[in-house]
């Protein structure tokens, strides 16, 4: 009888862990930028961040700024760049991981005003 309780908690545990790991990897954007802009990459130490620069929006907008959707592990958050009017100089948004762990941009969208 023990065995069987026993086998019905590691069950729940690990059908929890599933779970919680789920939202992060369906929250993940599509990897190619909006109509109108031009998306790059790069590396950092224990880190990665996105470059975006936009010469035209699907909405009449003057400036924009790019939102990072940063990963690691099970850590998932959100960094902003800065607002940039259209047709100039990209947007930057990084995701810094710790020593032990590195970030990822796992998505992102872009905000515009």
């Amino acid at each position: 009888m023990k065995k069987k309780i026993a086998a019905l908690v590691m069950a729940a545990f690990s059908a929890a862990g599933i779970l919680a790991g789920s939202p992060a990897s369906a929250a993940t954007d599509s990897q190619f930028p909006p109509y109108g802009c031009d998306s790059g990459r790069y590396g950092l130490l224990f880190g990665e961040g996105i470059s975006l620069t936009c010469f035209s929006l699907p909405h009449p907008a003057q400036t924009y700024r790019v939102v990072a959707h940063c990963a690691s592990g099970s850590s998932y958050w959100y960094t902003v760049g800065y607002w940039v009017p259209l047709g100039f100089g990209p947007s930057s948004a990084e995701c810094h991981g710790a020593l032990l762990s590195n970030a990822y941009v796992a998505g992102y969208h872009v905000d515009d005003f």
